[in-house]
């Protein structure tokens, strides 16, 4: 007899072997038993996670001619010809290959004939959401009412590209991912059957790669056994998945927290030249910090974190390295970098960019960033690290109001009354010339500082102008003529000129004045008013316009 792949020789036979969809089984079997069995079944899900199983053993138990509490017995003439693939009345399709509107029409067609040997005629039609639209449309009333010895059975891993008008017509049904934990068991059933040895921390890996898909983790463990001599190494499946292993994740997450640059990207190198897949490895550090994450937030992580006890113990040990909010960061920067790299030829280098962003945080002005410089803050203020003195202004830069106050201030001395008063001051601003170069280079930020007082009106009408000269501290702006409206807004009220003026101080740290000005093109109707008040007197001359 020739080989046939582990996934093969152990795909379910009746319900109860269907591994983590119980939900599922137990509703179909129920309507079996209850002889409740519906025309068209949906069945949505990822890879590897039962659904076409499933449509097998459901069409057994519909025509089985023994069956065993609404299982198929997998005995009778019936059942073993399903098994074996050879019932006529037992239709697989592939939509991927046949998804032509001709190709549903000769379905339609066949439908239209009773079974040849068995109750009902079931067609599994496989990745369902592949049939084009006109195909869709073509099933729409056979699916509706098809005869009574017709069942549908349509599988897709992508529901969302199925037409509305075909899911009202079918129950639906969910394939959820498998737990690793419900995996592992039946790896280990697996092995045991098979006479090889392989440790629970490899099968734990295997559960962990394969992603809830029970085809994939038995299909990794045929390959591994193909490979080894009876024995399964750690290391062996490590290296046979282009994986990394916990020590590798562990040292260079440590690198990252002291922010050794040169020593995680040596870390990263070593991964890379062992012929590591950068984006697995990528996935697999984000899951890392993942874990980092939830050991730090929640007081039961062993519920929520698929790792050995001897592992989660490692985590709980390095998350006392590293604050939330810089776990947070780095999972941001990672991510980021994954999706890039999965749009060029050069991962690795995005990696190791994403690397220095973490350990350089100068690099990094992300929210994450922001937040773990002011707890940082916060946190050597609090314990004394940092002092803060008050110093007050001298000479010529108290304000008035710290001048008045001050006055009080002796005045209550002289009169005895002995409550504090305190005396208000300003950071004094460096007095001095302003070049025309500094101011130009200042205008959009002095424009961006406007608007984040929110007075974007204000904004707007400066943004009209252009600074043409500057006289000492004395900063000239000209509007067009056009523009005359934005200059008067500006100069009335003149709290607007006043915030002006504060802006331009404050990004360039000296006390400046501003003046706006119109530039105004004369023409000869204008000269020749200007000649006539020169000859007879301003006070002689109206103009009417």
């Amino acid at each position: 007899m020739s080989y046939m792949a582990l996934y093969r020789e152990w795909r379910p036979k009746v319900f109860e072997d269907v591994i983590g969809q119980e939900h599922i089984v137990r509703t179909i079997k129920n309507q079996i038993l209850q002889n409740r069995i519906p025309h068209a079944y949906l069945f949505c899900g990822t890879r590897g996670t039962g659904k076409t199983t499933t449509a097998k053993i459901l069409s057994k138990a519909v025509n089985c001619l023994n069956p065993i509490d609404g299982d198929p017995c997998n005995e009778c003439e019936i059942c073993r010809e399903i098994n074996d693939g050879t019932l006529l009345d037992v239709i697989e399709i592939d939509a991927a290959s046949n998804n032509r509107v001709e190709n549903i029409r000769e379905l339609i067609e066949d439908v239209k004939y009773p079974p040849h040997k068995s109750k009902y005629k079931v067609y599994i039609i496989d990745e369902v959401h592949m049939l084009s639209t006109s195909a869709f449309n073509a099933l729409l009333k056979t699916l509706e009412e098809p005869p009574g010895f017709v069942i549908f059975i349509l599988a897709t891993t992508d529901p969302q590209k199925v037409p509305p008008t075909i899911l009202s017509r079918c129950q639906r049904f969910d394939f959820k991912r498998i737990a690793a934990v419900d995996i592992r068991k039946r790896l280990r059933k697996i092995v045991d059957d098979n006479g090889a040895f392989v440790e629970d921390k490899t099968l734990d890996t295997i559960s962990r790669v394969s992603d809830g898909a029970m085809r994939d983790a038995i299909s990794i463990l045929d390959q591994a056994i193909s490979t080894t001599n009876g024995r399964i190494e750690h290391n062996d499946v490590i290296s046979m998945l282009g994986l990394t292993s916990n020590e590798n994740t562990f040292g260079l997450v440590d690198k990252m927290i002291d922010k050794d640059i040169e020593g995680s990207i040596k870390i990263l190198n070593d991964i890379i030249q062992n012929g590591k897949d950068i984006l697995q490895f990528a996935k697999d550090l984000t899951k890392h910090f993942r874990n980092l994450l939830m050991v730090k937030v929640s007081k039961s992580p062993e519920e929520i974190i698929d790792a050995s006890d001897e592992t989660i113990n490692l985590i709980k040990d390095q998350a006392q390295k590293v604050r939330s909010e810089e776990i947070m960061r780095a999972i941001n920067i990672i991510v980021e970098a994954e999706n890039e790299a999965k749009l060029t030829s050069q991962p690795r280098i995005l990696l190791e960019m994403a690397i220095i962003k973490f350990c350089k945080r100068e690099y990094d002005a992300s929210p994450e960033m922001l937040l773990s410089r002011i707890n940082l803050l916060e946190e050597r203020l609090n314990s004394g690290a940092i002092t803060v003195t008050q110093t007050e202004a001298k000479g010529s830069y108290e304000t008035t109001e710290a001048k008045s106050k001050a006055k009080k201030a002796v005045s209550n001395e002289e009169k005895g009354n002995a409550s504090d008063t305190q005396v208000e001051t300003k950071i004094p601003r460096e007095p001095g010339i302003v070049t025309l170069n500094e101011v130009k280079a200042s205008w959009h930020e002095v424009l961006t500082l406007i608007k984040s007082s929110k007075k974007v009106t204000v904004a707007s009408w400066l943004s009209l102008g252009e600074v043409v000269d500057v006289s000492g501290d004395n900063i000239i702006i000209n509007f067009d003529s056009q523009h005359v409206f934005s200059k008067n807004n500006l100069e009335s009220p003149p709290e607007h000129k006043k915030m002006v003026e504060e802006c331009f101080s404050r990004i360039l740290n000296k006390n400046v004045r501003v003046t706006f000005k119109v530039h105004e093109e004369a023409n000869d109707i204008d000269r020749s008013i200007q000649m006539v008040k020169e000859l007879v007197g301003d006070n002689i001359v109206k103009v009417i316009e």
